[in-house]
């Protein structure tokens, strides 16, 4: 992606955003140091480059943006730029190295003019003690020098940071652009919608691509919906031969829950006329057999299943029991 690209993609990602970012510039009210929160896939490194471009661009166009063009917006976007210091989680989290690494540049001097800019992906990952020693950093900024600190999960932030930060909380990517997103990465126009009711990151989305995953789910949770609507035993086979291999972590055993209840809420849909199905499956004939009462609480059953999962009751005896329950209810036995 070229400086140009980047700018492009952010405005469509975070205009607000970017909108607030340049009245603050033209108001000279802009923070020091900033706390970037919310889901991966909503744009925050890439504002955080665009805040280092427009920092530091040489001919920054009249409506507010780096030009994009220039030697400095360039190396930003290529990740070239000596006083653009950017930390990433080295395996699961920042090391202590890393964080002594950033110390020592805090307290250098820019290499080129007057601008120092410092951008911590992951820094959710942080021990409290490498947190702490950042702290006093940002509490007294050197001029000049501006820190941007990106966090999936803000509860995992230092109270003390947060206050000492501008804390911003990006919104989730519109709809009409998660969904040109969604087809950029290479999912079936068919695809997007079910996509759409799990997820509003793309980088979760890209990740279900990976081995085919997503469409393998789909299908598995098509085929496991079907046995249970004609209260099969084939039910429980499947679980085992194509549901658990799927659950790779207890990332992706939510998100197959999440699609076997969003599965349900289609089948509640089409008992009430409703053609909105998000599987390739008719279940038209087998959905009329059951009422809405009992639809309703084969619903609540399925929903309640992650709950069994934070209680660390392994996937596949959550899976299991709620099967049994769901088919119980079906046949009117509970």
């Amino acid at each position: 992606m070229n400086a140009k690209e980047l700018i492009a993609r952010v405005m469509a990602l975070q205009p607000q955003l970017i909108a607030q970012l340049q009245k603050a510039l033209a108001s000279q009210q802009l923070a020091h140091a900033f706390l970037f929160t919310g889901p991966a896939g909503r744009g925050q490194e890439l504002v955080a480059d665009w805040l280092a471009m427009r920092l530091m661009c040489q001919h920054v166009t009249a409506d507010g943006q780096p030009d994009g063009t220039c030697d400095q917006c360039q190396r930003i976007v290529q990740h070239e730029h000596p006083d653009v210091i950017e930390v990433h989680p080295d395996g699961k989290s920042i090391k202590v190295d890393q964080v002594r690494f950033l110390k020592e540049e805090f307290t250098k001097t820019a290499v080129e003019g007057q601008q120092k800019i410092f951008i911590v992906a992951g820094a959710d990952t942080m021990t409290t003690s490498a947190a702490n020693g950042l702290l006093k950093f940002i509490e007294e900024p050197a001029p000049g020098q501006t820190a941007i600190l990106i966090a999936e999960n803000r509860a995992q932030i230092l109270p003390t940071i947060i206050s000492r930060t501008q804390v911003i909380a990006f919104a989730a990517v519109g709809n009409e652009q998660f969904e040109e997103e969604l087809l950029s990465l290479g999912y079936h126009a068919d695809e997007v919608s079910l996509v759409q009711s799990l997820t509003d990151s793309k980088v979760v989305a890209e990740e279900w691509l990976i081995d085919d995953w997503f469409r393998q789910a789909t299908q598995a949770t098509s085929s496991l919906v079907s046995a249970i609507l004609k209260n099969s035993d084939q039910a429980f086979t499947l679980v085992q031969t194509l549901y658990v291999p799927l659950a790779l972590d207890i990332a992706h055993g939510k998100t197959l829950l999440m699609m076997l209840a969003q599965a349900w809420r289609d089948i509640l849909l089409l008992k009430t006329g409703v053609q909105n199905s998000h599987f390739a499956n008719d279940w038209s004939r087998e959905v009329q057999r059951f009422d809405t009462k009992t639809l309703l609480a084969v619903i609540n059953i399925v929903l309640s299943a992650p709950q069994r999962l934070e209680k660390n009751i392994n996937f596949q005896t959550t899976l299991e029991a709620t099967i049994l329950e769901s088919q119980f209810k079906l046949a009117g036995l509970s």
